[in-house]
């Protein structure tokens, strides 16, 4: 079985709000699927800027369980912005080595993720949304 303590690590660093030590535990070729803008981001680097954005946008980012099943996980997590609380799930992939090397975000509640996307598309070369209501 391939070891967690790369991605222990990473969790850990997350709810640090440390990027330079979550990086150290992300595969060069890691890809990160966001539902805040519709492209993937690819390699190290520039998953490491989406989180260094993410983390100085949020007002914390707060890891809650661990599920497992070989090679694959999925990270619960809440984050906190202002007054909007958005549960979240990463569904994440370790490599041969134990580094992470892909992420898919999933977030709820709609009005809370609209709110987090509005500060933090922009900073990643999105447009913000809005959520309208239909009558």
């Amino acid at each position: 079985m391939i070891s967690t303590d790369h991605l222990d690590a990473y969790l850990k660093a997350m709810g640090e709000r440390d990027v330079t030590a979550a990086k150290i535990h992300m595969a060069d070729d890691v890809v990160i699927y966001s539902p805040l803008v519709p492209a993937p981001f690819k390699g190290k680097d520039q998953v490491a800027d989406v989180l260094a954005a993410l983390l100085g946008t949020v007002d914390a980012f707060e890891p809650k369980m661990l599920l497992r099943d070989n090679a694959d996980f999925v990270a619960v997590f809440t984050i906190k912005l202002g007054d909007h609380v958005i549960d979240g799930m990463d569904h994440m992939h370790i490599n041969d080595a134990g580094l992470v090397d892909s992420m898919t975000v999933a977030w709820r509640p709609l009005p809370s993720v609209v709110a987090v996307q509005q500060k933090l598309a922009p900073k990643l070369g999105g447009n913000a949304m809005k959520l309208v209501n239909v009558e």
